[in-house]
């Protein structure tokens, strides 16, 4: 759209054609051209951009608006909520604008839109429409004065238009000067060119190549005619998949040798390959399964390769659009009140049964309502605000507070000691399981997954082996800071009923509660896999595996508790004598 203009009549440089769109490209050492159109005639180069900008432009965005004391909520009554959220301009969705956009950044490095600005209700300037414009036409620079300034190149002869940073949404990609970013696909154009010549090969092996599938040899010589006959047999008797295994007689000592692909012709399939995970996973990193690459992949790791693929592959894009989003379409002071975000909760769903347990953590420990999970499986809200209700367990303590013993007078100290112990004891039980919950749930379904690969075959015992050799570190990350959560719990209570003094003996007890948490973790181990090995021996996996999802994690939380309290309280009566 010209600058000043009022509606999309006269603007076509967003929908440039021909050559001028983006051109042949460079010749790459492999022999095959690239720009950033002709790549995406690369499949993998297409699916990549296709996956991460569909993605993007598929989850909602909301324009949302700081609360006083903490919060947010949908600030749906500003007028770039509808904006962004429903239609950019008249003539595209939401959707369609922002995977265009998003497409743009994967290609060339950099997205822009024209800001087209109109009056509001009260004669202030308000943005009314976005309109992308292609990067390949859009130079920026800086004025005499070091105002950013976009060049924009127009087609058919016609004069350059040069905009203002306030007329232009520009999010750039990976960039040095934080200006402007550079082209992923111009970077990595050798391997995307080699993708290209690999593919170019494969087309014409199969389509010009002179591989027969069978030779018939005749001892002597044949006369033309008798030759065309044999053809003629050869091919109305056995060509067609009808035809298939059919009986072949051969005869004045005929002979018939089958013809392969030879193995070095043939070895251009696995580097098609490589250089799909080459482009796919190291230049835009997505998961090669999403792209068709199935070798290294399983059902069991799927789930974790797509929580991957949103937190490495597609969350820093989402940042770079947000961010983008504020500081060209939010004024200075609008910025610290409101901001743009993607709802990805979407992306990050599990199966129901994993959902549903996650529900029932949020709920039990007060940060879910039971609307909040309603909206978040989408569906209405409780009637008569029903749903509003948050819940919490009776007996929990303020952080605050813990540690200190209340002192009644008509109870001994010992009373307070042992009351206070089994309070603590309770309160942490749940964190405990919840942390062991975790632990076992991985171990279960790793556990099943091998079972299940190596079923008949031997090789389970070692893959229990290789499993839990690795098993200690995950143990620890998971349950240390229950382990010194409660230990410092403990140690408040003594210091508290019994007058210790611990000055100077921080760094000992933080060491004694790791060294604690390392056993625990070295006898998990090992108690785990004597029990299965045994259970899997009497052909029990599948009941071991029932018991330890249905009461394991309440048995370690109990045991745990009532035996990491002693282990402390012996510790720091020996420390301080």
């Amino acid at each position: 759209m010209a600058m000043g203009s009022t509606g999309p009549a006269d603007d076509y440089w967003y929908q440039p054609g021909g050559s001028f769109y983006g051109g042949v490209g460079a010749k790459t050492k492999a022999g095959a051209p690239v720009s950033e159109t002709n790549a995406m005639q690369l499949s993998v180069v297409w699916a990549c951009i296709k996956i991460l900008s569909e993605d993007s432009a598929s989850l909602p965005l909301h324009l949302y608006r700081r609360l006083k004391g903490g919060g947010k909520e949908r600030a749906t009554d500003h007028p770039l909520y509808s904006l962004m959220h429903d239609q950019p301009n008249s003539e595209m969705t939401s959707m369609t604008f922002r995977q265009t956009f998003a497409s743009h950044i994967l290609s060339w490095g950099n997205a822009y839109a024209e800001i087209q600005w109109g009056k509001g209700r009260v004669g202030s300037s308000r943005i009314v429409a976005l309109w992308p414009i292609t990067p390949n036409r859009v130079k920026p620079f800086r004025d005499p004065q070091e105002q950013i300034m976009y060049r924009i190149t127009m087609p058919g002869g016609v004069p350059s238009v040069i905009l203002p940073k306030r007329q232009v949404l520009h999010v750039p990609g990976l960039g040095f000067d934080g200006l402007f970013g550079y082209s992923p696909i111009g970077f990595a154009k050798e391997a995307i060119g080699l993708g290209m010549a690999l593919e170019e090969y494969s087309e014409r092996f199969f389509g010009n190549g002179t591989h027969p599938g069978v030779v018939v040899s005749h001892p002597g010589k044949m006369s033309q005619v008798s030759h065309d006959n044999l053809e003629k047999a050869l091919t109305v008797a056995h060509s067609g998949l009808g035809q298939s295994h059919r009986l072949l007689l051969l005869e004045e000592a005929m002979k018939i040798e089958k013809i392969g692909i030879p193995n070095k012709e043939s070895q251009f399939i696995e580097s098609k390959k490589y250089s799909n995970i080459e482009i796919g996973t190291r230049i835009y990193r997505v998961p090669p399964y999403m792209y068709g690459e199935m070798e290294k992949s399983a059902w069991a790791n799927v789930e974790q390769q797509a929580i991957d693929y949103v937190v490495q592959g597609q969350r820093p894009w989402l940042v770079r659009y947000e961010q983008g989003f504020n500081t060209a379409l939010l004024s200075f002071v609008e910025q610290k009140e409101y901001f743009f975000e993607h709802l990805i909760d979407g992306l990050l769903r599990g199966d129901m049964k994993s959902r549903f347990e996650a529900y029932a953590i949020g709920r039990q420990w007060g940060w879910y309502c039971a609307d909040d999970i309603l909206e978040m499986e989408n569906r209405n809200p409780l009637p008569d605000g029903q749903g509003k209700t948050y819940l919490i367990p009776l007996n929990m303590i303020p952080a605050s507070e813990a540690g200190k013993v209340p002192q009644p007078k008509q109870q001994s100290s010992f009373d307070h000691q042992v009351a206070y112990r089994a309070r603590l004891e309770s309160a942490y039980h749940r964190i405990f399981a919840d942390a062991a919950e975790r632990v076992i749930r991985k171990e279960t379904k790793r556990l099943k997954w091998g079972m299940e690969k190596h079923c008949g075959n031997g090789g389970f015992p070692v893959f229990v082996d290789e499993f839990y050799r690795e098993m200690p570190d995950y143990i620890q990350k998971q349950m240390l800071p229950a382990f010194m959560s409660f230990s410092e719990a403990i140690m408040g209570m003594e210091t508290e009923v019994n007058g210790l003094k611990l000055d100077g003996h921080k760094v000992k007890f933080e060491r004694f509660v790791n060294a604690q948490m390392t056993s625990y973790a070295e006898n998990y181990v090992k108690n785990s896999r004597s029990d299965l090995l045994k259970a899997t021996e009497l052909g029990k996996f599948e009941m071991k595996m029932n018991q330890w999802e249905t009461d394991r994690a309440d048995e370690i939380a109990s045991n745990q508790t009532v035996n990491l309290a002693d282990n402390v309280i012996g510790f720091l009566k020996t420390i301080t004598g």
